[in-house]
């Protein structure tokens, strides 16, 4: 299976001990990892390099975490994921942040282990797309790639199948106009391994956001977290 890069965290915390403490421990966790100390220094961050996930202080002086994330939707550009922290903070923020799309609030003091769960839930995820057109599975793959997914890739039919019978991933994408004996055969090597790998079916004409969307639901990996 392909290598994929790993998440690019930026940690955001007015103070200094916490953010260089999440910072160090994710470091030998393998990601990749910047520090801000304020509101403002993540937004200039945010709009000048892509992260995956951002972990932020809800309440900091001047900008708050939230208003970091409002601004970048008022901008309309690309946002990670927010994961928000804090000892204390109001109804209203947490709800606001929720409307924003906010990933997930956790409260101070910070679970280590929970952050890690959260940020290597995609890494975990395995895709293999089975596509015979070249530009529509480079396409596919890139958007997955994107977000974090480990994506295998194939054209071949019998390499398919090779791949399906070495490792369990979580899901096949394959195309839906192929001929239904190749479709079937994918389905019963599945069924006959026991595995609880989903067989999702795309083409050309459908829309890669639509797809996305059905992956990310089908997989169960997209939806916020409040604790």
């Amino acid at each position: 299976m392909e290598a994929t890069r790993p998440n690019r965290v930026l940690i955001v915390d007015d103070h200094p001990a916490i953010r260089e403490t999440m910072n160090d421990i994710l470091n030998e966790e393998g990601f990749d990892t910047q520090i801000a100390a304020d509101g403002k220094e993540a937004l200039d961050l945010c709009l000048s390099k892509h992260f995956d996930f951002v972990l932020i202080d809800i309440q900091m002086p001047e900008m708050n975490g939230v208003e970091v994330l409002k601004q970048l939707k008022e901008q309309n550009v690309k946002c990670p994921k927010f994961i928000f922290f804090s000892a204390y903070s109001t109804q209203e923020l947490q709800d606001l942040a929720n409307s924003l799309g906010a990933y997930a609030f956790l409260k101070k003091p910070i679970k280590v282990e929970k952050i890690l769960n959260l940020i290597r839930l995609k890494r975990n995820i395995s895709i293999l797309i089975h596509l015979k057109d070249d530009d529509l599975r480079h396409r596919i793959s890139d958007l997955l790639e994107e977000k974090g997914y480990m994506v295998s890739r194939t054209s071949s039919h019998d390499d398919a199948l090779i791949k399906i019978r070495q490792i369990n991933y979580n899901c096949i994408v394959f195309d839906s106009d192929s001929p239904s004996i190749e479709q079937e055969v994918i389905k019963n090597t599945i069924k006959s391994l026991d595995s609880d790998t989903l067989c999702i079916e795309t083409n050309e004409d459908e829309d890669m956001k639509k797809l996305l969307k059905t992956i990310s639901f089908q997989l169960d990996d997209s939806q916020p977290i409040f604790n």
